[in-house]
Parts: structure tokens; sequence; C-alpha cells
């Protein structure tokens, strides 16, 4: 788990809390968090899971993901370069593994802007939700 602030205790729940951002395959709300918590320690509440969130971004083990939706998320501060994928079936958010605009001379931007980073979601619908969509059809 994260080196937390001197003074500040590591806790069975604080570990949770952690492994499961840290095991997901995508930012998770904290709603989404308190449900993945839950399933190891049902003790575990939305304003724990604030507390942790707080001490694990100023332990910068974690950092804040804003999506095009306007919804906060949280992952790992330590993973490399990627983008998001959002299925708008089930709102599930998912990593990609690669960039597709690796190529920063690829992308026009207006005469005297600099590029200094960028950020891409694609929407569509999950492997799941199109298992499920279409085993009903």
């Amino acid at each position: 788990m994260a080196k937390l602030k001197v003074g500040v205790r590591k806790t069975n729940q604080r570990e949770i809390i952690y492994e499961v951002i840290k095991n997901s395959k995508g930012p998770l709300s904290p709603n989404e968090l308190l449900e993945k918590a839950k399933e190891n320690n049902e003790s575990i509440g939305i304003a724990t899971i604030y507390r942790t969130i707080k001490l694990l971004i100023d332990a910068n083990e974690i950092i804040q993901v804003t999506l095009p939706d306007g919804q906060t998320r949280y992952e790992l501060s330590k993973l490399d370069h990627h983008h998001h994928f959002k299925c708008k079936k089930c709102n599930s958010i998912f990593d990609l593994d690669n960039c597709p605009l690796s190529i920063p001379d690829q992308i026009n931007v207006p005469a005297g802007f600099i590029l200094e980073g960028h950020e891409i979601t694609l929407f569509g619908v999950c492997a799941k939700c199109s298992k499920t969509n279409a085993s009903t059809t």
C-alpha cells in the first residue's frame, strides 16, 4: 500500500480500498469503489472511501480523473500514458493499453498553439454488454 503521511496508520479498510483501485481495469467513482470494497469488508462506508481517497492522493498513489461525463473517478498515479473507453450501456470505464495519437506530429493544432498533452475517451458498448445484448435478440 501507499506510504502514508507520518502519523497516519495503515488499516485493513485502507488496504482493501487501495487494492480495489490497484486491481481495477479502469478508474472508479467513489460509489463504484465502495461497492467493490464492500465485497471484502461490509463495514466500509462512504466516509471511509472519501477519507482514504484523500490520503492516497496526498501520498501521490492515486490521481483524480475527470471524464467527459463530468464524474470524478480515481486510478493509480503510476500508470503509463493511457486513455479510456466508456460503455454506454453499463457506464463502466476501461483503460486502453495504447494511444491512438502516439505521434504528436499527426495532431493539427491551430497556428501559435503549443500542444502539451491530450486525453481521449472512446464511447461504445463493452464486451460483456454486447454479449448480453446479442443473447437477448
